[in-house]
């Protein structure tokens, strides 16, 4: 799971830009408009497994572990805090000194480099691993994929399209298509 510690300063669409795809020149659901961007980045950041805007977020590992822990969201800028959560509340730190970290692999990889962690994936009183990232392609609009926009707008048109609370049809093909490049072949 993948909670955001600090929320992103801004979005990947801005509002204008929304209102203008929409082809809409009133302020009457400019609300209504924020809470579809907000919503098609979800989408596409949980779809992709991409973070769009730079943030602080955690990433909470549970138990079965490999030797290998994969961050399931690229990209990854760095490593701020690995965290051992213990069945019986307690915790520990890990230092960042005894972790090889990667980077470069998508997804980035941590692989402890000393034998006191390597047994992590073989430990019963592990609950969980908190890493904490800093992970985004940027801090503005123009740091994010052109794909990845066009994908939102099209979720964006879509939310408002269906605003009434009829149902909403699956994601479109076309959002499909735009993503595809960026999510990982799972096998």
């Amino acid at each position: 799971m993948i909670t955001d510690i600090t929320p992103p300063n801004t979005e990947p669409i801005t509002l204008e830009t929304a209102k203008l795809f929409l082809r809409l020149d009133h302020d009457d659901e400019d609300a209504l408009i924020a809470d579809f961007i907000e919503s098609a980045r979800q989408q596409i950041e949980a779809l992709c497994h991409h973070t769009l805007i730079t943030r602080s977020r955690r990433l909470t590992l549970t138990p079965p572990f490999d030797g290998v822990l994969l961050l399931k969201t690229s990209p990854v800028i760095s490593v701020d805090e690995i965290k051992l959560e213990y069945l019986d509340g307690t915790s520990d730190l890990v230092s960042l000194d005894d972790i090889c970290v990667n980077l470069r692999s998508s997804p980035a990889r941590l692989t402890p480099k000393t034998p006191v962690f390597q047994g992590w994936h073989g430990r019963s009183d592990v609950q969980a691993i908190l890493v904490d990232i800093t992970a985004g392609y940027g801090e503005g609009v123009t740091d994010i994929p052109m794909p990845l926009r066009q994908a939102m707008l099209l979720l964006i048109g879509q939310a408002y399209e269906y605003r009434a609370g009829q149902e909403v049809p699956s994601i479109p093909m076309m959002v499909d298509a735009l993503t595809m490049p960026y999510r990982g072949v799972r096998l």
